[in-house]
């Protein structure tokens, strides 16, 4: 009896071991795989960035509402504005740099690697940059380069400073735009830049801020920002937009609606006045608006018209607000940003007439849409067009007459990603486990980069 009971111990422990072992081998085997799809999740992104690159470089994006890569990013392809920049910025990174874009399309380097890389790897150090991308895992290549950022000295050009600052402005007689040239003292451009970024956080605001969270911005009005990080309040004063012709106009239109001082009665806001002759409108001292830019000037909701002949102003008019204030809280409830697929601003919203206001169009909430001040000029100038439904519902079209989705459906092939010619392992850097001692890497690749 006892030695049955000890075979039958044996045989359970025997059992244990071997359904121990199937359930490793098991688990191994899900491991395997994953560092497998890790490799062919790599190569794909790699022949997406290539691809997106050559896409943006072509504008392939350009549409109404778009008004960036990212933008189109977001509306197609599902990614938010931030991921969609930096799918953006890798991309073009990339392009100068043949062999990391190889070791990135081989499966050898992750996405998240190639990101690092990119923002301290320029041809001359492209393969040392790659080998330690080979090497390190992610977490020490995320040290390293931002170490490496951080002590880089980024020295700039010193200009000689002129005897005087001013800033002009003028009407450009051969266009009738509006120019602006000038100089400005370094402090007085600090505090103008910190204005700029501000206006700009205000007017690219893609959700309502609330206290327990900063809004959310895009800064992508196709121009580069100076950096590749969003713009937070902690940040704003160093994040300026690189083109500051929009921030610099919701900065007037910020000032021109400052609220009316009560207690003097003297009023601290600025009117827009257009003179309307001969059926045209002109700026006063300035050019004659083209139609277009006319028929816009008609939609905005503060304005007022001064009728004139030879020159001479016969009624200044009223100051008019063609929407009410019960109809703008009607579209913010029922818009809340801008309509225009793909684009979701949130400020500086125009209540845009689809039947124009200047063509008999009524104020009514079935004629009436929110759009940004962007979209709002793209229409006017004839980028796309929109369609009353009835019922408050609105079409959005493109030139041709195409129907703009306002949320276009993604598909994929998940069972067709993995390819024979991405090895299972590609994914796995050669690493030994030694810690990463910081100081040192950066001051080792720094002074072989000097030499």
């Amino acid at each position: 009896m006892d030695t049955d009971k000890l075979d039958r111990d044996n045989d359970r422990d025997t059992d244990h071991v071997m359904g121990f072992a199937a359930k490793r081998e098991a688990v191994d085997n899900i491991g395997v795989e994953i560092c497998a799809l890790a490799g062919q999740i790599a190569a794909a992104t790699a022949r997406f960035l290539t691809l997106l690159a050559d896409f943006d470089e072509q504008r392939g994006w350009a549409g109404p509402g778009l008004h960036s890569c990212a933008h189109w990013l977001s509306w197609k392809c599902g990614m938010s504005l931030h991921t969609g920049r930096e799918y953006v910025r890798v991309a073009k990174a990339l392009r100068p740099l043949p062999a990391m874009r190889k070791a990135f399309e081989q499966g050898n380097l992750s996405y998240s690697k190639v990101r690092a890389l990119t923002r301290v790897t320029t041809p001359s150090n492209e393969k040392q940059m790659v080998r330690l991308g080979r090497e390190a895992p992610a977490a020490q290549i995320d040290r390293l380069t931002a170490g490496l950022r951080k002590v880089a000295d980024n020295e700039s050009g010193k200009s000689k400073a002129p005897e005087r600052f001013q800033v002009r402005w003028h009407w450009d007689p051969d266009t009738g735009d509006f120019v602006i040239k000038g100089r400005l003292a370094a402090q007085d451009g600090a505090r103008i830049l910190a204005a700029l970024t501000s206006a700009e956080r205000e007017r690219t605001q893609t959700a309502m801020p609330s206290p327990d969270n900063e809004p959310k911005i895009d800064n992508d009005d196709d121009a580069t920002a100076l950096s590749d990080e969003p713009i937070t309040q902690q940040n704003a004063t160093k994040k300026p937009p690189g083109d500051i012709g929009p921030a610099l106009l919701a900065m007037a239109e910020i000032a021109a609606t400052a609220p009316t001082n009560n207690a003097s009665g003297v009023s601290n806001s600025a009117e827009v006045v257009f003179f309307h002759e001969h059926d045209n409108l002109r700026v006063p001292g300035g050019p004659v608006l083209p139609d277009n830019d006319s028929e816009e000037v008609l939609c905005n909701a503060h304005l007022r018209l001064a009728k004139t002949k030879k020159q001479c102003v016969l009624n200044l008019g009223r100051k008019t607000r063609v929407t009410s204030h019960k109809q703008m809280l009607a579209l913010n409830y029922r818009d809340g940003s801008c309509r225009t697929p793909g684009c979701g601003r949130t400020r500086f919203l125009h209540a845009h007439h689809v039947q124009f206001w200047g063509r008999g169009g009524e104020t009514n909430l079935d004629n009436l849409i929110l759009l940004c001040g962007t979209c709002h000029r793209a229409l006017h100038r004839g980028q796309f067009t929109i369609t009353a439904l009835g019922d408050q519902q609105f079409e959005f079209q493109t030139t041709n007459g195409d129907v703009i989705d306002p949320a276009p459906p993604i598909s994929g092939l998940a069972d067709q990603l993995l390819r024979g010619d991405i090895p299972d392992n590609a994914i796995i850097p050669n690493w030994g486990g030694d810690p990463l001692h910081l100081d040192h890497a950066v001051s080792v690749l720094l002074n072989g980069w000097a030499a």
